[in-house]
This record gives C-alpha cells, sequence and structure tokens, in this order.
C-alpha cells in the first residue's frame, strides 16, 4: 500500500510538472523571457556537409551557433531570406540563400564586407560570409590563346575555374583546370584548355563552386570559324564566309539580304548525322550590322517549325534556344536535315548581319 502511494504522489509531481511547463511554454513564450545574444559559429552546406564562408544562392545551408530559437530574420547581403519556424532550433537554423541575393554590396561605389546576419529580439548575430555568383561569359583571344572572360562575383579569393565535360554516370567525365590569368572582384579571366569542345565552366572558392548556366562550344558544331560538314546556301541574297566582324576567332558567316531573304544549312553525303534527341539546345551569335536588321527567324527542318527572335543592331546578340520550341517531345523528326536563318525584320532593304559559334549542345 505504501509503495502505491507513493507511485501515485510522484506521478502527480510528474504530471503537475509537465502541466506547469506546457503552460509556461504556451502562455510565455521563450523569446519573450531570453535576453542571449544569439551567436553564429559556422555554416554548413547541407549537400557536402562542410563548412563553408561562401553561399551559391538557390542551395540549403545550416546556420550552427547559439540561442537560436527565436530568430526573426536572416539576410544575406542585406537580403532576406525566407525562415521557416520548424527549421529553427536552438543550435540551428536551416534556410535557403535565395535567387536574387546580391553577390556583391556596394556603397558610395566602395565595396562592404559580405554579411550574414541573423536577428532575434535579443540582438543580431553577424557573420562573413560570400556569396558566389556566375552571371555569364564571353570568349575571346590574348596573346594567341582562347580565353573567357567570366562575370559574376564575388570572385575576390577565387581558387581555380574548372572546365567539365560528360558525365560519372555515362563514365565520359571530363574535368580539366583552366590558368587564371587574373581576377577582380567580378571578373575572372581564364584561358581556355586544350582540347576543350564543348564544357561547362566551374567557378571555385575553396570547396565552393558556381557553375556557368550556359555551356562554353558545342558537342556538335555547326560553324566556329569554319563550316563543319554543311553546306551554305541562301535565296534574296548573299552569304559568305569572311574574315572581320566575329564574336571569337578569325571568321564569321555575313548575310547581305532583301526582305525576307535568308540562308540555309543542308545536309550532304559527308555530314555527320544530327539525331535531335541527342540535343537540348541550339545556340548561336548574330551581329546585325545595320540599324534595318532588328529580327531574324530560325527553322528546324521545317518552316512551320521556326522561332522568331529579336536583335539588337551593331552588337553581338547571343541565343540558346530549347529544341523543344520546335518541337514538343515526342513529336519531332529523327535526324535534323535542314536549318534556315531569314531575315524577318519586315522593313526596308539592305539588311546585313554576322553568324558566328554556331552549334548543338547536349
Amino acid at each position: 500500500m505504501k509503495l502505491y502511494k507513493f507511485f501515485v504522489l510522484t506521478t502527480l509531481i510528474v504530471l503537475n510538472g509537465v502541466i506547469t511547463s506546457c503552460s509556461n511554454e504556451f502562455e510565455e513564450p521563450e523569446y519573450q523571457t531570453n535576453s542571449a545574444l544569439p551567436e553564429i559559429t559556422s555554416v554548413t552546406e547541407a549537400y557536402s556537409e562542410q563548412n563553408v564562408t561562401t553561399g551559391v544562392t538557390g542551395r540549403v545551408y545550416f546556420i550552427n551557433g547559439d540561442n537560436l530559437q527565436n530568430t526573426l530574420s536572416v539576410q544575406f547581403n542585406g537580403y532576406n531570406a525566407s525562415v521557416n519556424p520548424a527549421y529553427v532550433t536552438k543550435n540551428t537554423v536551416i534556410v535557403t540563400i535565395p535567387f536574387g541575393t546580391p553577390f556583391l554590396r556596394t556603397s558610395d561605389d566602395q565595396e562592404v564586407s559580405n554579411k550574414l546576419v541573423l536577428e532575434t529580439p535579443a540582438g543580431n548575430a553577424e557573420f562573413n560570409f560570400s556569396i558566389l555568383s556566375v552571371e555569364s561569359f564571353s570568349e575571346g583571344v590574348q596573346n594567341g590563346q582562347s580565353v573567357v572572360n567570366i562575370i559574376g562575383g564575388d570572385f575576390t579569393n577565387v581558387t581555380r575555374v574548372v572546365f567539365v565535360s560528360g558525365s560519372e554516370e555515362l563514365g565520359n567525365l571530363v574535368e580539366l583546370d583552366a590558368n587564371i590569368i587574373s581576377t577582380s572582384s567580378n571578373s575572372v579571366i581564364a584561358q581556355v584548355p586544350d582540347g576543350i569542345i564543348q564544357a561547362y565552366i566551374h567557378v571555385y572558392i575553396e570547396n565552393v563552386v558556381a557553375v556557368a548556366q550556359d555551356s562554353y562550344g558545342f558537342n556538335y558544331p555547326i560553324f566556329t570559324d569554319q563550316l563543319f560538314g554543311w553546306d551554305l546556301g541562301g535565296w534574296s541574297g548573299t552569304q559568305s564566309i569572311v574574315e572581320g566582324e566575329t564574336s571569337i576567332g578569325n571568321r564569321s558567316i555575313r548575310r547581305d539580304s532583301d526582305n525576307w531573304g535568308g540562308m540555309s544549312f543542308n545536309i550532304n553525303d559527308e555530314t555527320d548525322d544530327l539525331f535531335i534527341e541527342d540535343y537540348r539546345t541550339v545556340s548561336f551569335q548574330i551581329y546585325p550590322a545595320n540599324d534595318n536588321t532588328t529580327r531574324i527567324a530560325f527553322a528546324v527542318n521545317d518552316f512551320d517549325r521556326q522561332v522568331v527572335l529579336d536583335v539588337t543592331p551593331n552588337q553581338w546578340n547571343k541565343f540558346s534556344i530549347p529544341l523543344t520550341d520546335f518541337y514538343p517531345p515526342g513529336t519531332g523528326p529523327d535526324k535534323i536535315t535542314r536549318m534556315d536563318i531569314q531575315e524577318y525584320s519586315g522593313g526596308t532593304a539592305p539588311f546585313l548581319f554576322y553568324l558566328d559559334q554556331f552549334g548543338f549542345i547536349e
């Protein structure tokens, strides 16, 4: 009997403690009484599980520290990240660096330190943290070598530039380090490794990597300084391979056109098969050389399957068009046997443009 009474008494004391604890938890939220300042000790990339001081937009990170349970906001370079209370504890906050986060902040044209700022009712915690982003790249030649000028930031501490082609899954992965010629906070100039035909550009700061969205080069080139096994023709105008106005290299294709005239690329007996299902996009660059040339149309196999493109005169316009824009999945032909680029401005002739860096990407 005494044992039973002791058990009941003990149970009541425990339950009372639980009820009191729950009552206090709901009636007096912890953030109202906790005055300890938050502290950030490290940031971990979720995928690699490595501690980092640089992040990439769109990826998930663990902010580690102490007194983080009442987090109100998280900012990267002054840009708010979404904070879900379900992913907040005393020692960890899980966030995704949002797209649009600035990778360089400026004040009165002076660069300021990159910061991660976490806010709680008790105060703020700061952590030195930069954003790595590759926005674009352009191709060129320096001292007779092909180079890329990579635009983005913050490139201050870039350690590697790597050209990557193929994949581990297919067993044809190739990774070639590029020689870095120069770096600044928003630009990296690197020499293209020998033997590169097509690759994606990876920029590293230690173990953090950002990847260019566009591919360098082509898996199936049509024209880069020369035609690769295709015949060039046209109507209502002339076309020729010339030296002079190029986006890269020494030659481009010049097209002088009347209204609605165009040039064609056709297969011949020596043309390698171009299977449409093997490729993802077609890419090329157009330079409209007079103010009348403001629009072109690009067609694949059939003029009913064309994309109309606005172009800006007197500068190179780069296009990467998904092949699904011409043929939805499962509806296309087996092979691409003809491509046409038609003058489509609808104004007054003459029309003049140059074509360069034309090919297909897997």
